[in-house]
């Protein structure tokens, strides 16, 4: 039993030298093109990923803290969006009521490029507005909308989603008015250079008096100079 045992085990050593090297080599051929396909496959894909837009639409508080709220447009995906474009669905009634600033214009053409991480801000209304502060009455929130927008990536592959918008993500939060520390300080510096001008005005008046004053007198004698008026 052991010799048939060994004697089955030589024919198949033999078998594989002679014949299985051929069936293997084919299968190895059949694995490396099938894995060669997979990462081309896989390099196709990062290639797409790395030019792939992906513009979101949302609203915002303006950031001057006015009580505006500001939509804003941004490409938050890894690639350029060209010939962008953006439609509300959107209860049109219920927009003007709420004093919506921002409409669907039929004269406006598609945006040529938003590049990546860069975003398109414009007004959108006024936050007690949209809340339902109307005329000093108070209506129903503006109601539920969606943006749809379309664009295409630099191979000129077309491109569409939808973003839904709710003012009432808003409700409750307190200090969304606040200003930034930046937009402070702006405004103290601007108080500080209309304060320096009064100076400066004041200052003019001064200058126009000149110190006369003798080694002999005991009074510091101040005569007026020339104007400049005449």
């Amino acid at each position: 039993m052991v010799e048939t045992a060994l004697s089955l085990a030589t024919h198949f050593f033999d078998w594989m030298v002679d014949d299985g090297s051929a069936l293997l080599t084919a299968l190895a051929t059949v694995a490396i093109a099938i894995l060669t396909f997979q990462l081309a496959n896989e390099n196709r894909r990062l290639r797409e990923a790395g030019t792939e837009p992906k513009v979101v639409a949302y609203i915002s508080p303006h950031p001057d803290g006015n009580g505006g709220v500001n939509i804003v447009f941004a490409n938050v995906g890894s690639g350029p969006a060209l010939d962008f474009s953006f439609k509300f669905q959107c209860d049109w009634d219920d927009f003007k009521r709420h004093r919506v600033l921002v409409k669907d214009d039929a004269g406006r053409t598609a945006i040529n490029v938003l590049p990546q991480g860069e975003k398109i801000t414009a007004i959108f209304g006024v936050g007690f507005v949209l809340f339902g502060k109307v005329d000093n009455e108070q209506i129903e929130p503006l109601k539920k909308f969606q943006v749809e927008l379309s664009y295409s990536d630099l191979n000129g592959k077309k491109r569409s989603n939808r973003s839904e918008i709710d003012i009432q993500q808003f409700a409750g939060l307190a200090g969304m008015s606040n200003r930034p520390a930046l937009r402070e300080i702006e405004a103290t510096l601007k108080k500080i250079e209309r304060r320096f001008g009064v100076v400066a005005n004041a200052s003019e008046k001064f200058v126009r008096f000149v110190d006369s004053t003798k080694l002999s007198d005991q009074y510091t004698r101040i005569e007026k100079g020339d104007d400049g008026d005449g």
